[in-house]
């Protein structure tokens, strides 16, 4: 079953929440127009993305999953007909650890699941000062098929995305905040993990420009052989549309065989 996909490209302003609920809304609804049967926003889309600048204002930025713009997010979902993956921090019981967190919403409102960033990019000074991880790979079934989450710097280690292709996920979202510096890396490893997973890649990098910190944009999605099928052009905000087929997956998998072709029993050194 052919459907379009979504990638909103936002350009945040750091800390300013209603604002930047309201622009992912605008491309929502565009998308929407477009057809699109998903959406997925941005690596801490509500808030921007600088630990640098928000620094402690990120606990009383953080929102939980019964939250006001959670319910807006709902709301649009239900009355557009059509899944949001919104990544944002979340408040974790209470305490001063924070979830970096994917929620799937599904077509008709309700809360699918929710994913939590497994890699903590600049360690216990950088996210991990921030964000914990829980170590789980949840996989979802939708009526288009079966998908994955993982944020951002997930994407640089092949095993996350591995998991999920043995479980039978066909397309991955990857909600992203990555930098100018690393954009070789963002290009290298988005199509590595297509390619050798044969599924399809959904990139989305937020575009933002800061003091210290320039986030590059360049969201893309990519075919089961790595190929660039949609992608960002110029700066800014943008919302990148591509159609795909997750059954055309079993396809791309018995032409490149590498997933039947594994052999687990010599791979004890990482087993």
């Amino acid at each position: 079953m052919k459907f379009t996909i979504a990638l909103a490209q936002l350009e945040s302003a750091l800390g300013e929440k209603r604002r930047n609920m309201d622009a992912a809304a605008a491309l929502i609804e565009k998308a929407a127009e477009k057809g699109a049967k998903f959406v997925c926003l941005p690596e801490t889309f509500l808030t921007g993305y600088n630990l640098g600048i928000l620094g402690d204002r990120m606990y009383d930025l953080a929102e939980t999953p019964s939250g006001a713009f959670v319910g807006e997010l709902r709301a649009l979902a239900k009355r557009l007909g059509l899944y949001i993956i919104a990544p944002m921090s979340l408040k974790k019981n209470g305490t001063r650890i924070l979830d970096n967190a994917a929620l799937l919403i599904a077509d008709d409102g309700n809360l699918m699941g929710v994913y939590n960033k497994n890699h903590v990019f600049g360690g216990a000074d950088g996210e991990g000062a921030y964000f914990a991880t829980d170590g789980r790979y949840p996989v979802f079934d939708t009526p288009y098929g079966r998908i994955g989450i993982l944020i951002c710097y997930d994407i640089n280690f092949p095993e996350p995305a591995r998991i999920m292709a043995l479980q039978g996920v066909k397309l991955i979202f990857v909600p992203c905040a990555w930098r100018v510096q690393d954009i070789d890396v963002f290009r290298l490893v988005s199509a590595a993990r297509a390619n050798e997973n044969v599924f399809y890649v959904a990139a989305v990098n937020a575009w933002q420009e800061s003091e210290n910190l320039h986030l590059f944009g360049e969201s893309r999605i990519l075919s089961p052989r790595g190929k660039i099928i949609a992608q960002a052009a110029g700066r800014g905000t943008a919302l990148v549309l591509g159609e795909i087929d997750l059954d055309d997956v079993d396809g791309y998998r018995r032409e490149i065989p590498y997933l039947s072709h594994r052999n687990p029993g010599t791979y004890s050194a990482i087993c």
